[in-house]
């Protein structure tokens, strides 16, 4: 049961109490002819004490109407320019050290709830929005808000340079293509979705530069605007970059932010998708990633459940596109203390027209303390673990995948901790990402 929110429970009663006082006062204005007489030395004060009773009802209702909030967020500004005026001045509203903090307290739900015409987003592959986000922003569009995203090109010697330097990812020219081809499946079904409506629109475009930050911009230039920045350029390492939230302000970051980031749109090129040839065959991508899809065995209950979001360790290693599963938010105390063995599975489909070929298939994968592997009931030799590794192990299962139906099983294995006074003294939890690639 949902905990109520005090202050909207306070907020409905006053409202209430409000109409009350204004019905009561009102209702003694209009009768106070049949309760006394015309000539009676009370009819008017009455009327007036009935009148004055009438209109504190409605200055409390509009009170709570219209002007509380306005003047909390009044209070509040003065507030903290008090307490703050740099970060006030220049508009920053929020500074969070890096991605995954600024993911712990603002959702995307959240940040696009109030868009009202533009969501603008910017970065090196977009991964995580290609498959976490894309209902989010097929909603969007299909409701008539423009959506605009910059990503870098694959064939850019960028991104050759960015995959050679210490500590780059080796498939981040994969991640790239990925998206490519995630978001060129969006527009299709936003075009089949859509008809002759064209209410709003998907807009995809391609960098080959350094990109200078990455960013979410929600309705830019206009007086509502947010812009989301990362600090600093993804340069292929795994550093945390800092983000900060800026809103407009005259001569604040906001104006600064907005000028970088039609810089890079200026400077890309919209992305076209070169179909095959009709008598050739097609490349596809699948991509599959750990969340609330991921299931655990329950053993009471003898079947298998939806896995549950858990609350990553600070110092554990992310995975884009993809959330730190666990069989419930967080491991008990017995849990901490005494280790823990469970089983989670993913389950996907290979397309099959019956000349379907499996060319590449690979599987990211970090927990906390280790796990087996094991790809349509086959195991594979190694432990894999390494939460807070600078990488996650990349373990090719391509000759393990087939057509049709498939099933990845991961029996998560947490070492004893008898000394454990907490469950944070002793966390679990699972993260992976599949990358299949087909051809039709």
């Amino acid at each position: 049961m949902a905990t109520p929110n005090v202050k909207t429970w306070v907020q409905e009663r006053i409202i209430i109490m409000a109409m009350i006082i204004f019905i009561i006062g009102a209702s003694g204005y209009i009768g106070a002819g049949k309760i006394f007489s015309p000539d009676s030395i009370w009819l008017h004060p009455f009327q007036e004490f009935a009148l004055l009773i009438a209109m504190i009802g409605v200055v409390s209702f509009g009170y709570e109407i219209f002007l509380r909030e306005l003047s909390f967020n009044e209070y509040k500004s003065a507030l903290q320019e008090i307490v703050n005026p740099d970060a006030v001045r220049l508009g920053i509203v929020n500074i969070f050290k890096n991605r995954s903090e600024l993911g712990r307290n603002i959702s995307f739900d959240k940040l696009f709830k109030n868009v009202k015409r533009e969501i603008f987003i910017g970065g090196s592959s977009l991964l995580s929005i290609a498959t976490n986000s894309r209902d989010l922003l097929k909603e969007k569009v299909l409701s008539g808000s423009t959506v605009k995203l910059l990503l870098m090109d694959p064939g850019s010697p960028v991104v050759d340079l960015i995959s050679k330097q210490a500590g780059a990812k080796a498939t981040f020219k994969d991640e790239i293509r990925t998206s490519l081809l995630l978001l060129h499946k969006l527009q299709e079904e936003i075009e089949y979705e859509s008809g002759s409506s064209g209410k709003g629109k998907l807009i995809v475009h391609t960098y080959d530069m350094i990109p200078s930050h990455s960013f979410i911009a929600i309705d830019s230039g206009g007086s509502s605007g947010i812009i989301v920045a990362d600090i600093g350029p993804y340069l292929g390492r795994n550093l945390p970059r800092p983000s900060m939230v800026v809103v407009k302000k005259k001569n604040g970051m906001y104006d600064h932010w907005q000028e970088m980031n039609e810089l890079l749109w200026k400077e890309s090129k919209p992305f076209q998708y070169h179909k095959p040839a009709f008598s050739a065959t097609e490349t596809k991508t699948l991509v599959l990633v750990s969340g609330p899809e991921t299931e655990y065995y329950d053993a009471a209950s003898n079947s298998w459940k939806s896995a549950s979001i858990c609350q990553m360790n600070p110092t554990w290693r992310s995975l884009k596109g993809s959330q730190w599963v666990w069989v419930r938010d967080g491991v008990t105390i017995e849990e901490a203390q005494t280790g823990s063995q469970n089983r989670l599975r993913a389950k996907f489909i290979v397309p099959n027209d019956g000349h379907a070929h499996i060319l590449r298939a690979e599987l990211f994968v970090r927990c906390e303390e280790y796990c087996r592997v094991e790809v349509n009931d086959v195991g594979l030799l190694q432990n894999y673990g390494g939460a807070s590794f600078p990488d996650p192990f990349i373990i090719d299962i391509g000759h393990r995948v087939q057509t049709g139906h498939n099933i990845i099983e991961f029996e998560v294995n947490n070492f004893a901790k008898p000394a454990a006074t907490a469950p944070e003294d002793n966390l679990a939890g699972l993260i992976y990402r599949l990358h299949v690639e087909y051809r039709e």
